[in-house]
């Protein structure tokens, strides 16, 4: 070898400190330093529930997380309603918000104080304990707000809720609130507005797991299988009016969801079309081509609000990062995946967290096809579908009877972060992969320390500006998350 040739480790150390260069230029519009020693450090955050905050001595605990794994930045569920997503037992649990809602920003909503404020801690304000000593350790903090309705918190969220095209109110997941519904985008734009007036956050992270009712019937989502193909939403009067306004029929949109629903659940009967599954889905789509006008409305909602709340946040304070967790389910279904267009994105984002959970992802993406072969990918066997899925995703991972066990490789977490930079090049958006540690599987398919060394590695070698890792640090088992860090020693990045 020449002495002008580079080794690997070397190539990784430069292709890191370009990627963080660049994160400093973004933040500052000053030029990087060359000094090594100052260098800005990529950010490493990790996803933490609220009580840790509010309970916990916060000095020992940022000690550990930067000597442990490098974290720079803690993304609190600041705003659940979900147990499982504040780690706390679900017994007795009531959630909400675990700072406190200054009610002059909320004008817009009919919740009251005690519809939305969390009282699992008493009167502690997990923020207000937080940010002093956040700031002390030089470690930011970011508002992580993810909608995480498995079911509506009290009566006063019902009218806030989508309604199927039978006239349903659905009050749980993979339904929720109505993105089109004025009182909801008076929750979220208030919640917004009150976490950045109120405290002095380091940036904002939103995530919706969720999308419209067409790939919902389908349940084209892993677990999708047991999804009830009568429940497609929304047809709330306010997604009525839209849909109208947009020139969609709305009774050949409900006509076409009655067939869908007769045609998931015969497939789910085990009554093959005469002319096969797809030939029959797509004949649908010909036949009723409101069944996709009404998904792409539901997914131009979403976005709509994701602009609002990008415009609202800049008004107030310019330089504070806005960015998006984005749904795992992009790493299954070739439909959600054509809807979440990071090109788009990137006009109404600073940062963009796509979920690329691999060692939980082999037992999703082997739910996802369970459910997908009762209907659309029904005319190939379970086997033959996770192949031809393969193909459609460009992944190289391990065959239907054994992804359970082994979840998805490192590469997996590599080409996802590469699709995601790639589609956001010549933009300032920054890529920072969610990476699972420890997230529960009910399959053999475990983390390790390498596993999680190479993962990390994995999504700077793809072009990531930093990490968030996830799920949520109760789940962590401390020697996993130690792997975070083994792997930016590896790279020269602390």
């Amino acid at each position: 070898m020449s002495d002008d040739s580079v080794t690997r480790r070397e190539m990784l150390k430069m292709a890191a400190a370009i990627g963080v260069a660049a994160m400093g230029l973004a933040a500052d519009q000053t030029p990087p330093t060359t000094q090594p020693s100052t260098r800005p450090s990529p950010m490493i955050g990790i996803q933490i529930g609220p009580q840790p905050l509010a309970q916990q001595d916060l000095n020992r605990l940022l000690d550990d997380l930067r000597q442990r794994a490098g974290v720079n930045a803690l993304f609190p569920f600041i705003y659940t309603y979900a147990a499982h997503t504040a780690a706390m037992s679900a017994k007795g649990f009531r959630g909400g918000n675990f700072a406190i809602p200054h009610m002059q920003y909320y004008k817009g909503t009919p919740l009251k104080y005690q519809d939305m404020r969390a009282t699992d801690f008493g009167d502690v304000d997990a923020f207000e304990r937080a940010i002093p000593v956040a700031k002390k350790h030089g470690t930011k903090l970011f508002a992580w707000v993810i909608e995480d309705h498995d079911h509506c918190p009290s009566p006063a969220w019902e009218p806030l809720y989508e309604i199927d095209f039978h006239g349903r109110r659905q009050l749980k997941h993979p339904a929720g609130p109505c993105f089109n519904n004025p009182m909801y985008l008076g929750f979220i734009l208030g919640l917004i507005e009150d976490y950045v007036r109120s405290y002095d956050i380091d940036g904002l992270m939103w995530g919706s797991e969720r999308q419209g009712g067409f790939f919902n019937a389908l349940g084209a989502y892993a677990h999708g299988s047991k999804a009830d193909p009568g429940a497609a939403t929304c047809f709330c009067e306010f997604c009525q009016k839209k849909a109208k306004e947009a020139g969609i029929d709305v009774d050949r949109a409900r006509q076409g969801f009655a067939d869908l629903e007769q045609y998931v659940k015969g497939g789910r009967a085990g009554n093959r079309p005469r002319d096969g599954y797809f030939v029959s889905f797509f004949r649908l789509m010909l036949n009723y081509p409101e069944l996709l006008a009404w998904e792409n409305m539901w997914e131009r909602s979403r976005e709509n609000l994701q602009t609002q709340m990008y415009k609202l946040v800049k008004s107030i304070k310019p330089q504070l990062p806005v960015g998006w967790h984005i749904w795992h389910n992009v790493s299954f279904s070739p439909f959600h995946r054509a809807e979440i267009d990071y090109t788009r994105m990137a006009k109404f984002s600073d940062y963009i967290k796509p979920v690329l959970y691999n060692n939980s992802a082999g037992e999703r993406i082997h739910g996802f096809i369970d459910s997908v072969t009762a209907n659309v990918f029904g005319d190939a066997t379970k086997p033959q579908a996770m192949h031809m899925l393969y193909r459609l995703m460009d992944y190289d991972e391990a065959p239907y009877d054994r992804v359970s066990d082994i979840g998805l490789s490192a590469q997996y977490v590599q080409r996802e972060t590469r699709r995601c930079v790639d589609d956001v090049a010549g933009t300032n958006v920054q890529v920072w992969p969610g990476i699972d540690i420890d997230v529960p599987v009910p399959s053999k398919a475990t983390c390790t320390p390498e596993s999680i060394k190479q993962a990390v590695i994995a999504a700077f070698n793809g072009g990531a500006s930093g990490v968030i890792l996830s799920r949520n640090l109760r789940e962590m088992d401390p020697q996993h998350l130690a792997g975070a860090g083994a792997a930016l020693d590896e790279l020269g990045l602390r």
